[in-house]
């Protein structure tokens, strides 16, 4: 119905309502038909921003171009997202650990065989001056370290007959190596020793013309050669 046919309190209401259109839209509907918007800052210079239908109807903020925009690091700060560590950072705090290793002593793994004396071989398994030498000599300076093969128990320490102060010592097989013409004797009799631990001193005791060790390899109580059976082990004279 034309307005000029409405009521008179129709015709007043519809009148009102027009004239109270906000601001900001005609701000808006200027700013698009014109392709710009002055915008006033508080100190009063005008700074003319481009607005698009598109920018008009976003939800993006429309920003001074006079203030600088928030940096990553100032949201990072607002919501409390942590900062990534530099790399010196981060090797500084893992230094420590790293340190704390090297200072770790290597494991020593303990030898199963090792060479009974120091000295120089002189006499073999063999026949000698009408009766068997049942064994092998190693010359070595006087008070020499005497060791322990292999790992077993000592069976016997103490004098007896031409060899002297003799070291008996039982292999964990039940092999038994001698250790004669000792001066002086480390171990006793019920002790366990390791392979390489010193059990005598070399010596000149009982029949011996000089000092040095004399060392045999018994297996059943009957002695062996023992050249090859220290090579199988590993021990070379």
């Amino acid at each position: 119905m034309p307005p000029s046919r409405l009521p008179r309190h129709a015709a007043a209401e519809t009148s009102r309502s027009r004239a109270v259109l906000p601001p900001a839209v005609l701000l808006t509907s200027a700013a698009l038909a014109f392709g710009g918007l002055a915008v006033l800052p508080a100190d009063g210079a005008a700074t003319t921003v481009k607005v698009t239908a598109a920018a008009a109807t976003s939800s993006t903020l429309v920003q001074d171009p006079r203030v600088a925009a928030p940096s990553q690091k100032d949201f990072d700060a607002l919501y409390g997202i942590p900062q990534a560590q530099p790399a010196k950072v981060a090797a500084a705090r893992v230094a420590p650990r790293a340190s704390r290793a090297k200072r770790t002593p290597p494991k020593v793994v303990a030898p199963l065989w090792v060479r009974p004396g120091v000295g120089h071989f002189t006499s073999g398994y063999k026949w000698r001056w009408g009766r068997m030498h049942t064994g092998i000599d190693l010359a070595g300076p006087y008070g020499s370290p005497i060791r322990a093969v292999g790992a077993g128990t000592v069976i016997e320490a103490g004098m007896e007959s031409g060899y002297g102060y003799i070291v008996k010592v039982e292999l964990l097989d039940g092999t038994v190596t001698y250790y004669a013409h000792n001066s002086r004797l480390l171990v006793s009799a019920g002790e366990q020793v390791t392979a390489g631990q010193v059990i005598a001193r070399e010596g000149n005791t009982g029949h011996s013309t000089g000092p040095h060790l004399h060392f045999e390899v018994r297996i059943g109580g009957t002695p062996i050669n023992p050249i090859p059976w220290l090579a199988k082990r590993g021990i070379f004279i």
